[in-house]
């Protein structure tokens, strides 16, 4: 996770197993698909599937130009005559690799494995597929915001690539030569985060490719990444305050939690702090230069997980009445998403920074990071802004949306702006949770009901409104018993 720069999709880490079976897609011309394991740094779940590798043309309009190599898996399916149409998982980011992120989502998509194949692209400029990457994801969190951007600046001289063909558009246009290549007619599309406007671009491109899409944390058309994030963010900042007011442990173990994170802020505005902390996975001492800014980007980040919000008030309260910001701090070290952050560059500086006006974000902590962004992406490479990726969408395809209430960088309006363009679509909110909803039980039931029939006749969502955040920490020992 980059600590100024970047949004993505957070999953929770849950558990997949899958059994091989006879006459699939391995039988299919076009890609040459062998055994392989798939497995993520941190997730301890490993995943059967077929991978194998596609060449496509990097810039898609000189056929007898560079070629770059897609790396596709493929997951089978359980029953041994599986349904026509797999499931195409579209990762966040932009920068996340598919077949990377994969293992953590196969246990939420167990039930849909069970009846359909699913089907892993590592889009361009990710996983193996001709990799963009500029920053060590661990040295970054390091470094000085200056000098993060002067090496991003420098990033793309360093980089095997024609930047100007690493955009959402095209990559759909790989999406559809793996789709024929594999012989399927028509799929079912999965988007979280970033991976919504990919699939909403498909969606454009190709309808009559798509038997249904699933949309979890809604990028719609006119979203430009920046644009809205202050002010978003803010009112989950906001919401987080007033939940643990309302909350009897929190407010009466933290009863100036307000005044307690105002004066942190104004303390580091005033003075940053050299901290030494352990390394929460690997236990290695790390070095880090804990300023206002970066103090606000971490809680922007930790706005996105319910999981680390529970810890969020006990973090707040031992940096100000301790000065220990261990807690705090290792908030940024568990949201590592491995992004892919020179692809992430050439997809945002290309559709999102052309469109970004100067924001009214006077009233958020959070309104900082544009100007930061903008300033990479004046020396990143780029073509024109791909008209598809924004032009508005009219579909009656089957469409579902979720969205978390509390979600810093895709809250519920921006869904809600694109329902009305969708007319056969359902938008699901869930209260008090953040960015991404896949993962929990309920919403697994629901997404494999709604594959099972590509309709919304006799969809039961009564469960949604059971799905709670994790209770607040009081202590270190947990929540109040």
């Amino acid at each position: 996770m980059r600590k100024v720069f970047v949004f993505l999709a957070l999953q929770g880490l849950l558990i997949f197993s899958c059994s091989p079976r006879s006459a699939t897609v391995t039988d299919q011309p076009g890609i040459a698909l062998t055994d392989c394991v798939l497995s993520s740094p941190g997730v301890d779940v490993q995943v059967d599937a077929k991978c194998g590798s596609l060449a496509v043309s990097e810039d898609p309009s000189n056929l007898q130009g560079r070629q770059i190599m897609l790396h596709v898996a493929v997951v089978e399916a359980i029953k041994r005559s599986p349904e026509p149409d797999p499931l195409f998982i579209l990762a966040g980011g932009p920068g996340q690799s598919a077949i990377e992120v994969f293992p953590a989502l196969s246990a939420a998509l167990f039930r849909i494995h069970e009846k359909r194949d699913i089907i892993l692209v590592d889009q361009r400029g990710t996983g193996k597929s001709n990799p963009l990457r500029c920053l060590d994801p661990e040295e970054d969190k390091t470094l000085e915001d200056e000098q993060v951007i002067a090496l991003l600046q420098e990033c793309p001289k360093k980089l095997d690539a024609d930047l100007r063909y690493y955009t959402t558009d095209i990559a759909m246009q790989d999406l559809d030569v793996v789709r024929s290549a594999l012989g399927y007619e028509s799929i079912n599309l999965f988007g979280v985060s970033y991976g919504t406007r990919a699939a909403l671009t498909y969606m454009k491109m190709y309808p009559r490719h798509v038997r249904s899409a699933i949309l979890d944390a809604v990028v719609d058309p006119a979203f430009v990444l920046y644009m809205d994030a202050a002010q978003d963010g803010q009112a989950a900042l906001d919401q987080f305050f007033a939940r643990c007011q309302a909350d009897e442990a929190c407010v009466s173990t933290f009863p100036d939690l307000r005044s307690e994170f105002d004066a942190v802020l104004q303390k580091l505005e005033e003075t940053p702090v050299e901290v030494i902390i352990s390394h929460p996975v690997t236990g290695k001492p790390l070095e880090v230069k804990l300023t206002r800014r970066t103090f606000t980007s971490i809680i922007f980040n930790t706005l996105y997980s319910p999981d680390l919000v529970a810890m969020l008030p006990l973090a707040i309260h031992q940096a100000y009445t301790k000065e220990n910001y261990a807690p705090l701090i290792s908030q940024a070290y568990l949201l590592d998403a491995g992004i892919y952050d020179g692809m992430f560059y050439s997809v945002a500086c290309t559709e999102d920074a052309p469109l970004i006006s100067t924001p009214d974000s006077a009233e958020s902590l959070f309104g900082e990071n544009a100007q930061t962004f903008l300033e990479v992406c004046e020396a990143w490479p780029h073509g024109d802004p791909p008209e598809v990726v924004h032009a508005p969408v009219n579909s009656a395809l089957p469409v579902l949306m979720l969205s978390g209430e509390v979600d810093p960088i895709t809250p519920p309006w921006h869904a809600e702006q694109l329902a009305p363009s969708l007319s056969n679509s359902l938008h699901l909110i869930f209260d008090d949770m953040g960015h991404g909803n896949s993962a929990n039980q309920c919403t697994a039931k629901i997404l494999d009901s709604f594959i099972e029939s590509a309709s919304f006749k006799g969809l039961d969502t009564t469960c949604t409104e059971s799905v709670e955040p994790p209770p607040f920490f009081v202590d270190f020992s947990g929540p109040q018993p």
